[in-house]
């Protein structure tokens, strides 16, 4: 069950303030920072809920996480494409100019199943422009990397999803996690999580559709109907 970027533009609103823009500047400042590493020639994987949503429902997102081909020399340049996006979007970027910021983190690999996640990352058009997007089995992998309540829902979402190799992550996993193999131990949480929410949300479907089959069953519409005076629905 995917999504796309359209169905994360829908959710892109302050609802406890309308009037506040910040909220729909994200594919903007996604494109803004996509373009300069492109035209940079970095290769690079979005992460984070934005590419949850290539794989699972979308979710709001307030931040945008990126990973990339950075060394040890190209870390500087990577803090001047930041600083320069930040800089034209200062409005909707910088906390001292508005309550709740778009967050833009780009960082560069850590280890040999980061630098393959960039190899694998998939392509898709994303707000308006390609984009590299991680796959679910390298965000679950990054997700059950770190002890985090939001990796660990976001983790559940994914599986839950149902597009996932989870023999594939756990090889990612084996592949670094530590001795005491938390990692692993996340990730049975996690699907744990995921079939106790599937199994919620299907005995309140067969809840639903048990009512709806039972010939005594009255439709609130009707009942209000009824409620009314002398029954006219006024």
């Amino acid at each position: 069950m995917g999504g796309s970027s359209a169905d994360i533009e829908a959710l892109l609103v302050d609802v406890t303030g309308p009037d506040n823009p910040t909220p729909g500047m994200l594919p903007a400042i996604f494109r803004d920072i996509v373009g300069r590493l492109d035209a940079a020639g970095h290769v690079y994987a979005v992460l984070g809920r934005i590419a949850l949503t290539l794989h699972e429902q979308a979710r709001f997102v307030g931040d945008i996480e990126i990973v990339a081909d950075l060394d040890l020399v190209g870390g500087g340049h990577a803090a001047d494409l930041v600083r320069a996006t930040r800089t034209r979007f200062a409005a909707h970027m910088d906390p001292h100019q508005c309550r709740r910021p778009i967050v833009l983190t780009l960082r560069p690999c850590t280890c040999a199943t980061e630098t393959r996640l960039l190899r694998e990352a998939i392509t898709r058009p994303w707000f308006g422009i390609p984009a590299q997007l991680a796959s679910a089995e390298h965000l679950l992998w990054l997700w059950c990397c770190t002890d985090d309540l939001d990796n660990s829902v976001n983790a559940s979402a994914l599986i839950a999803g149902g597009t996932i190799d989870l023999n594939r992550a756990q090889g990612l996993l084996r592949e670094t996690d530590n001795i005491e193999e938390n990692g692993q131990r996340r990730l049975r949480l996690a699907i744990g999580d995921a079939v106790l929410s599937t199994m919620s949300s299907f005995s309140r479907y067969m809840a639903e559709r048990r009512a709806r089959l039972d010939p005594n069953h009255v439709p609130v519409w009707r009942q209000r109907q009824t409620e009314a005076p002398n029954g006219d629905g006024r």
